[in-house]
């Protein structure tokens, strides 16, 4: 794979890559970005990446802006993430840059990057705490983040029924048939967030909920749980009922969580003190405790996998033009 020095060297020096959705998704599948967010956040836990901590901005009711980033010094990139998010629509832009020379390397679509991401990190998060035989998987919410969880999941273990629901019925039918047609699996669609979720090994939450919903009562003994909604710091899905029954807890990005997590804060306390880090994890080799009744990934969006994705990428669509020249 080229280094951003590599880069340099070649005829278009100066160029910056312009990418869209369509050319990450087609750059990097879902397998090789867990891979690359499980190297990043190693690097982070042994002091050779950080993350650039989140900031927003909220107006006229829902509307939000975001930012935030990373800087990796063992591949030599540092990247920025900025998003909106409004009523009438929302995007997002990354842009890559050499931290060495401070060159920008490119600029990308962050839409489908941050699906990959998202995605990926819970997967990584799955991977570690679920049980091994976990096949029944609960989807709460079908905007556009969920079917990339699924198949992020399916990466990780083998699902053999996934439920479904959200608060429109015409939403998770349509989202039933969805994932019943790219990966060919048993969906059951769920007329309330208790029946889906009843019995299921894996539960991720991918909601807008500004108000808890999910009560401890309903999760299975030795169920992983990926909190993926709520990221905004009044916004919750879980209820106090919930983070008890944890026997560990695990984050993408600890400062982050501190700002943005409600659900962590009010549990745990401000400083999420007994709350690990995904990096951490992955680096001492840790695995679900025995005998747990539940383990919990919260997700609220880390500068770090942004990074991970953005060069894995970058390097690929570089790749891939030194071969066309070649």
């Amino acid at each position: 794979m080229p280094t951003p020095t590599d880069a340099a060297d070649r005829s278009t020096v100066g160029s910056i890559s312009i990418l869209t959705d369509e050319e990450v998704t087609a750059a990097v599948d879902q397998h090789a970005a867990i891979a690359s967010i499980r190297e990043v956040l190693l690097s982070a836990h042994r002091g050779t990446a950080h993350g650039i901590a989140k900031t927003m901005s909220q107006w006229g009711g829902s509307s939000t802006a975001h930012s935030l980033g990373a800087v990796d010094m063992q591949q030599r990139v540092v990247a920025f993430k900025n998003w909106v998010n409004t009523p009438r629509g929302a995007s997002a832009l990354l842009s890559l840059f050499d931290s060495t020379e401070g060159r920008p390397l490119a600029v990308m679509s962050a839409g489908a990057l941050g699906m990959l991401r998202t995605a990926g990190t819970a997967a990584a998060a799955t991977d570690i705490l679920a049980t091994p035989d976990a096949a029944v998987m609960a989807v709460l919410g079908t905007g556009r983040q969920a079917l990339q969880q699924v198949h992020a999941v399916l990466g990780v273990r083998r699902l053999e029924l996934v439920r479904v629901w959200s608060p429109s019925v015409r939403s998770r039918e349509a989202f039933a048939r969805q994932v019943t047609d790219v990966f060919g699996m048993a969906v059951e669609v769920a007329d309330n967030a208790e029946q889906a979720v009843r019995g299921a090994s894996i539960i991720t939450t991918v909601t807008r909920s500004n108000e808890p919903f999910v009560d401890g009562a309903w999760l299975e003994d030795g169920a992983h749980l990926n909190a993926i909604g709520a990221i905004l710091p009044t916004a919750a899905e879980l209820l106090p009922t919930v983070l008890p029954l944890s026997g560990l807890t695990v984050v993408d990005d600890l400062e982050n969580a501190r700002r943005a997590s409600r659900e962590l804060r009010e549990y745990f306390g401000a400083d999420l003190t007994g709350v690990m880090t995904l990096g951490e994890a992955i680096d001492r080799g840790v695995t679900r405790p025995p005998d747990t009744r539940l383990t919990v990934f919260k997700g609220v969006g880390s500068g770090l996998t942004d990074l991970a994705i953005a060069c894995l990428v970058w390097r690929t669509v570089e790749a891939s033009h030194t071969e066309g020249l070649s």
